[in-house]
């Protein structure tokens, strides 16, 4: 298409019905946007079954326009922007489950009330991981989520757990905080009958801390003399931000100051991400890149539109010319004309009127659907007058 059609397009585009979204808006703040959201989620779901090792995180959609809930992250490459919560596969990177933060209250839509009291972290997981209880799947997260309360609750849903912890738990003995008396490369463990807390030192004066709920031994391995639990970690923990970097590294957004075109713009990118992990998942093609994997899909959805402009002698020929090429040909084909059964949908020039105006067909008989003009001022054709 045009740049000017294209621009248009962009300008005018919306996700909703802007005569009830007021009312709507009393309810859910994300009523622009929500319903869109809330299919491609409901795809998600439906086209893909995630393995056994899942990943829950935040991932931030830059964003400096004018918006309510807003969001400023400091560790985060762009700062300021939209924080959307997603439980992933941790292996094939596919997007399962996510829902747009919204401000107080947001976290905890769709659980009991009972569950709406507990820590906003734990809400998030549980809302995210809804779908996989009894599963016996695992779910890895950072240290802003973890905690006693949430491994407890996933526990009881048939989930186990694997994170980090911040050192200012109240529930970390004191051994396992850093100290200088501690070797580099050693490592602690403590057992309780459900959880495991491992301290290791990677270097002096320094702790990592982690806690799991799958890992039950003091198992190391036998490379790098990590504990287990720590390798385990650092396989599934990278799920959201590998995604958040696809989604960098080929996007589609554009500059705007309309945040439900941009969370729109995040749900194309997260798109190309799932549809490439389904393309490897279900065909035994040979590895493709993710780069010519998108290309592939972008010209896949525009070769329809192509192929009927091409057709078009209104459009400029070195227009048509580039179109062709595009298509694999050197010059634009020719529509395909076949003629019509019934000889009198083919006639060009009325019937009723004298031969010698060639008065060109406009209208036809409401009763025999044959062409007549305008010219002759007729609604029903002559023979049809005949016969009544």
């Amino acid at each position: 298409m045009s740049q000017f059609r294209f621009l248009t397009l962009l300008n005018y585009i919306r996700f909703d019905d802007s005569n009830s979204r007021s009312q709507r808006l009393e309810t859910d703040p994300l009523a622009a946007i929500s319903e869109i959201f809330g299919l491609f989620i409901a795809n998600c779901k439906k086209a893909y079954t995630p393995g056994a090792y899942l990943c829950v995180d935040e991932m931030l959609v830059p964003f400096r326009g004018r918006c309510k809930f807003i969001i400023y992250m400091p560790k985060k490459p762009a700062k300021y922007g939209l924080k959307i919560l997603v439980v992933c596969d941790a292996e094939t990177f596919y997007v399962h489950n996510a829902y747009i933060y919204h401000g107080k209250d947001s976290d905890g839509l769709g659980l009991p009330e009972t569950e709406r009291k507990l820590a906003i972290p734990t809400q998030s997981v549980l809302r995210l991981c809804k779908d996989f209880e009894k599963t016996n799947r695992n779910i890895t997260a950072d240290n802003w989520f973890s905690s006693i309360e949430l491994m407890e609750r996933l526990k009881d849903r048939g989930l186990t757990y694997v994170g980090t912890l911040k050192k200012n738990k109240r529930h970390i003995p004191p051994e396992f905080q850093a100290s200088k008396t501690r070797s580099p490369e050693s490592s602690l463990h403590g057992f309780t009958k459900d959880f495991t807390i491992v301290s290791y030192v990677p270097k002096k004066s320094k702790a990592v801390l982690l806690i799991s709920s799958m890992h039950h031994t003091k198992q190391l391995d036998p490379l790098t003399k990590k504990p287990e639990i720590i390798m385990d970690y650092n396989k599934t923990k990278g799920g959201v931000d590998e995604i958040d970097k696809k989604c960098s590294n080929y996007s589609s957004s554009r500059r705007t100051r309309r945040w439900p075109l941009a969370i729109f713009f995040r749900v194309l990118d997260l798109s190309g991400v799932n549809a490439y992990a389904l393309y490897k998942t279900c065909t035994a093609v040979p590895n493709i890149s993710r780069a010519q994997f998108l290309q592939d899909l972008a010209r896949s959805l525009v070769l329809p539109h192509l192929k009927r402009r091409v057709y078009n002698n209104r459009l400029p020929r070195e227009l048509r010319l580039t179109i062709s090429r595009v298509l694999g040909t050197d010059k634009p084909p020719e529509p395909e004309i076949t003629a019509p059964e019934d000889t009198e949908a083919a006639r060009k020039t009325c019937k009723i009127c004298p031969s010698r105006l060639k008065r060109r067909t406009k209208y036809s008989c409401i009763e025999c659907r044959k062409a007549i003009c305008l010219g002759c001022s007729k609604t029903v054709c002559v023979e049809c007058a005949d016969n009544k």
